[in-house]
């Protein structure tokens, strides 16, 4: 009786496995490439509302602040905020100073741009400097030792040359033009 159930579910199981696989027409992929990109729209569509909902809502809560305040208060809180927004500007303006000198920097010194970015990120003109020339310096290093270690060459091992001996090859050749 075992042995009739086991070869019932071998059976079962192979046939589910020698389904042959689903094919799909081009409309019906067309329509369901529709339903996923319409269902992305929905998503991208009710977040940017929510997102417009906010900044609507922001905005009449700060009317409403600024509407309560005196006409002293509500000229102090918009320096405040034209304040806020220079220093803001001015700080993208710096980021981009420093990171256009950073750049310069590093072609100057013979290293990659790229590394700009990273550098930048120290924040001061004196510790990029500081950074770029102690990144030269090592890099400088460690190409002059692994140079060096490709051009040494080992010693003869029994400490003659070729020169100057019996076989030499400069002999041979001077001994053909003496011959002549």
């Amino acid at each position: 009786m075992a042995e009739e159930t086991q070869t019932q579910e071998e059976v079962e199981t192979t046939e589910a496995t020698t389904q042959a696989p689903t094919t799909y027409t081009q409309a019906q992929l067309d329509s369901e490439a529709d339903k996923r990109a319409a269902k992305a729209l929905e998503t991208a569509k009710a977040k940017w509302e929510a997102e417009q909902a906010k900044a609507l809502e922001d905005a009449k809560s700060e009317g409403a602040r600024l509407a309560k305040m005196s006409a002293d208060e509500k000229a102090q809180e918009l320096e405040k905020q034209r304040q806020a927004a220079l220093d803001k500007r001015e700080a993208e303006l710096n980021q981009r100073e420093l990171s256009a000198s950073t750049k310069s920097l590093l072609v100057d010194k013979g290293l990659p741009g790229e590394l700009a970015d990273s550098l930048v990120a120290l924040g001061d003109a004196d510790k990029i400097k500081a950074a770029v020339e102690t990144l030269g310096k090592s890099i400088q290093e460690t190409v002059n030792k692994q140079v060096e270690s490709k051009l040494q060459t080992d010693p003869p091992k029994n400490g003659a040359s070729a020169l100057d001996g019996a076989d030499d090859p400069f002999k041979k050749i001077m001994a053909q033009y003496k011959k002549k």
